[in-house]
């Protein structure tokens, strides 16, 4: 079997396997930027509930204020980690998407060779068989110019 031919399944595995990786880093990405709105909604929010005016207050609804105010921190602080592992995910995948097209183009480069390879070969064959056969028409020719040289 052709070397060209061989090394065709371990290219279309790998191509399949880059088109894999792809789309779990495509879907990595729009999780991260799921979540990144997520968090810039969560400081839109509490950034505005901090900033609200509001009237003359009691101590107890001042305590109940920041007490809100401190889980819209910690919710705010959460998406942030949520955000920051997912942000790795994306970079792990984005790691694995280059070494598989890394993969790949060693594999195409090798196919490459192979079939410059085998065309030379072919080419290689097609002048011997070219000059097999100027070389078997040049002995005909001689060969009848022999026969109707040798009769008038």
């Amino acid at each position: 079997m052709i070397q060209s031919k061989r090394i065709d399944p371990l290219l279309k595995r790998a191509q399949d396997h880059e088109d894999a990786v792809a789309r779990d880093l495509a879907e990595r990405q729009r999780v991260l930027d799921t979540h990144l709105a997520r968090l810039e909604e969560l400081r839109r929010y509490a950034e505005e509930y901090a900033n609200a005016q509001m009237a003359a207050t009691s101590p107890a609804q001042l305590l109940n204020r920041r007490a809100f105010l401190d889980r819209l921190d910690s919710a705010v602080a959460q998406q942030r980690q949520t955000v920051d592992s997912n942000r790795e995910k994306v970079e792990a995948e984005r790691a694995r998407l280059i070494l598989a097209s890394r993969d790949k183009a060693v594999l195409e480069q090798l196919a490459a060779s192979y079939r410059a390879q085998e065309k030379v070969l072919l080419d290689r064959r097609d002048q011997r068989e070219m000059d097999d056969i100027g070389a078997r028409r040049s002995r005909q020719t001689q060969n009848q110019d022999a026969e109707s040289g040798g009769t008038p």
